[in-house]
């Protein structure tokens, strides 16, 4: 066989096909929010959306249920339980798409957001970015220290925490066979970034694809983080987590209160430092009340 024989040329992978809307399902848990409706409105590509309600009293699930009769792509999926893990996945599971793309009923998709993540969908796993909205002073701090915590173009980190998270479902047979614990109230997406890291699965960041939440006041957020101190519980408990290493968060406190510093946003930094302290605090109480119980 001669060197310029077809049969000897090097192969070239295909191109993998572009994913179009129509290839993506959004899927929105919600229990009672109203902000779901401005979440709906911001969804500027023409796909299936799956709404998964649970635990939403009548008068909510009414409403969604009328919207949705006007709206031909929008499924309302309904169960008395609550949870977040249970409504992902009861919503992935009636997805008829190869890609899902989650999101939260408190936030809305910027322009141009959706069409962004899904152009690089061929990776596997795409993140965007959270920017947290303000409407006072104690919302501007909490806006402050979310983004040194969690935006990846601060932290230099890219994880699979979601919202906003497009990936293919196929992925999850590499990462344990599951989506989401559904044992979970909090910290579900803890599993999930934990098993795909173990899988060594990358994700891919698209700067440009912003989400908008809601103001949170100070209040508000020291509430979720308490939340997530008792959902660590909960999942070490379950076999579900590993147990948090006090000295690893302690360190990542101080991290965050000099990144705060060398931003020129010390009040942020101390709030940030402050907040991951909390979620060792909860998640202390909350297995010395296990311990108690048992």
């Amino acid at each position: 066989m001669n060197a310029g024989s077809p049969d000897s040329s090097p192969s070239v992978p295909p191109t993998p096909a572009p994913m179009s809307p129509q290839d993506l399902t959004i899927v929105i848990p919600v229990r009672d929010d109203p902000l779901i409706y401005r979440c709906l409105a911001s969804i500027d590509v023409p796909c299936p959306v799956i709404i998964s309600a649970n635990g939403s009293p009548d008068w909510f699930l009414k409403g969604l249920t009328t919207y949705a009769k006007a709206a031909s792509h929008v499924t309302v999926l309904s169960t008395p339980d609550s949870g977040i893990g249970l409504a992902y996945n009861r919503a992935i599971t009636q997805a008829l798409t190869p890609l899902v793309l989650l999101m939260d009923s408190d936030c809305a998709f910027e322009p141009g957001a959706i069409a962004s993540m899904l152009a690089e969908a061929s990776s596997g796993l795409v993140k965007g970015r959270v920017r947290f909205e303000t409407a006072g002073r104690g919302s501007r701090l909490v806006a402050a220290a979310r983004r040194l915590t969690e935006d990846p173009l601060v932290t230099k980190k890219v994880n699979a925490y979601s919202p906003p998270l497009l990936y293919r479902t196929d992925i999850v047979a590499k990462m344990g066979g599951y989506h989401f614990s559904t044992a979970m109230k909090w910290r579900e997406d803890r599993d999930f970034e934990l098993r795909r890291r173990r899988s060594n699965l990358p994700v891919r960041l698209v700067p440009q694809a912003v989400i908008r939440h809601k103001p949170l006041s100070v209040r508000e957020d020291l509430r979720s983080v308490r939340a997530y101190g008792a959902g660590q519980a909960h999942g070490e408990a379950l076999k579900v987590l590993p147990a948090m290493s006090l000295h690893h968060e302690f360190r990542k406190a101080c991290a965050v209160a000099w990144r705060g510093v060398r931003r020129g946003e010390p009040g942020a930094g101390a709030y940030a430092a402050l907040r991951n302290l909390l979620v060792v605090a909860s998640r202390a109480a909350a297995l010395r009340r296990r311990g108690e119980a048992t």
